[in-house]
């Protein structure tokens, strides 16, 4: 059941946006992996900068799927003509098996 990783609130049916306030929806399962709190990124590594919800539930899956721990940041616009979905954070340990994996998912991973 879909959950809001802000407000808390649990909602029943397919939607991807918390009605409430507007932040993106997290599934149960995934709720021990997936961190929105500013300072659960410290000493982390930034390793992708999503630019659409489907690349980051792409790569949501990928991580998860390899066992890999990281943090999402949901973001609005950085810029005025650029918008972001949002940022994933890996241990330092994990950072190269991360990058590869998401280069296989969503093509070439700059560095940020």
């Amino acid at each position: 059941m879909p959950f809001c990783p802000n407000c808390d609130a649990e909602y029943k049916g397919k939607l991807s946006v918390c009605p409430e306030c507007g932040e993106h929806l997290n599934d149960q399962e995934e709720a021990d992996l997936v961190a929105v709190e500013d300072d659960e990124h410290e000493g982390m590594l930034c390793i992708f900068r999503s630019p659409t919800q489907e690349e980051s539930e792409d790569a949501t899956d990928a991580l998860r799927d390899a066992g890999i721990k990281y943090v999402f940041k949901p973001l609005g616009r950085i810029h005025i003509s650029e918008a972001f979905d949002g940022e994933f954070y890996v241990n330092e340990d994990d950072f190269e098996e991360a990058k590869q994996i998401l280069e296989d998912v969503v093509g070439d991973v700059e560095e940020l």
